[in-house]
């Protein structure tokens, strides 16, 4: 009997050891296949583990990488700033910022970093989460050169109008137009600066979500869900409610025909700005530019 229930026990025991076994090569499967650098970091400093990511990253082999330390590997974290790094991760329980990755033939581009502290039977380690944002830096970049070309284009309209319509309405429509400045109708919202910045720039081309998104540097699914927590509004809206105003200025300060005013905000076809038009006015262009003219004319 006795024999019995201790080869029961041990069947027991070699299937639990089985188990355990399985869900360690699960994790190391889940982790070898993270698009993101993963490496665990002791206390020392000394990286314990990387993932296949922070190989092909950085450009050292495993071996190599698991005998440096992390100050080998983050600018960010030199020797004699690691412990007050170390004490930040593990009173707050996390951190994130931007940093440089440099990798073994000496290049540095730039990188976002979470770091995550944890604890295992009395041991301490650190999770570092390291993801390439070249490609959004580079969409930052083009976005400021973006904005510079958007300011010489603006100033070329402005003196195109000013040569072209000798009749263009300006007094009466100072305090109206003040009420449609492009930046009153982005929300002031630190998460969403490059998003705004992005919609500013290029509202008047054929932009859509995935446009903005791959300019930010998020998937199009991650940023619709971001914007509509921020804003309780699409990535669309925005970008649609920023052609209206342009519109609506248009249709008040210049002469142009509703056709060339569709194009100009980033229509291709008219019909398509007619509609959404109407849908936030409840009339067409035509008529609403009309009826203001009539008020403008009548508070004179």
């Amino acid at each position: 009997m006795i024999f019995k229930n201790s080869f029961s026990e041990l069947q027991t025991s070699k299937v639990a050891m089985l188990r355990v076994e399985e869900e360690l090569l699960l994790t190391r499967f889940l982790m070898e296949r993270l698009t993101d650098a993963v490496f665990w970091i002791t206390s020392d400093a000394q990286i314990i583990y990387v993932n296949y990511a922070a190989c092909s990253l950085v450009g050292y082999p495993y071996e190599e990488l698991v005998s440096k330390t992390i100050h080998n590997i983050i600018l960010d974290f030199p020797l004699e700033v690691w412990p007050n790094y170390w004490k930040s991760i593990k009173q707050q329980g996390s951190l994130y910022f931007e940093s440089l990755y440099k990798t073994l033939k000496e290049q540095c581009f730039p990188v976002e970093i979470s770091a995550t502290y944890m604890e295992y039977e009395a041991k301490e380690y650190v999770c570092i989460l390291i993801r390439d944002i070249s490609k959004r830096k580079q969409a930052s970049f083009s976005l400021d050169k973006s904005n510079q070309t958007r300011l010489q284009k603006q100033a070329a309209t402005k003196e195109y109008y000013a040569v072209n319509f000798s009749q263009t309405i300006v007094s009466p429509l100072s305090e109206i137009t003040k009420s449609l400045n492009s930046q009153s109708i982005f929300p002031s919202d630190s998460h969403l600066s490059q998003v705004f910045e992005y919609i500013e720039a290029n509202y008047h081309q054929p932009i859509s979500l995935q446009d903005v998104a791959f300019a930010v540097g998020y998937c199009p699914a991650y940023l619709t869900d971001l914007v509509r927590r921020h804003t309780g509004q699409t990535v669309n809206h925005w970008i649609v409610e920023r052609r209206m105003v342009a519109a609506r200025t248009l249709l008040l300060e210049s002469n142009l025909c509703v056709n060339q005013i569709a194009e100009t905000v980033g229509y291709q076809h008219e019909g398509h700005f007619f509609r959404q038009f109407r849908q936030h006015h409840k009339t067409t262009p035509q008529a609403w530019r009309k009826t203001q003219l009539l008020t403008i004319q009548n508070s004179k």
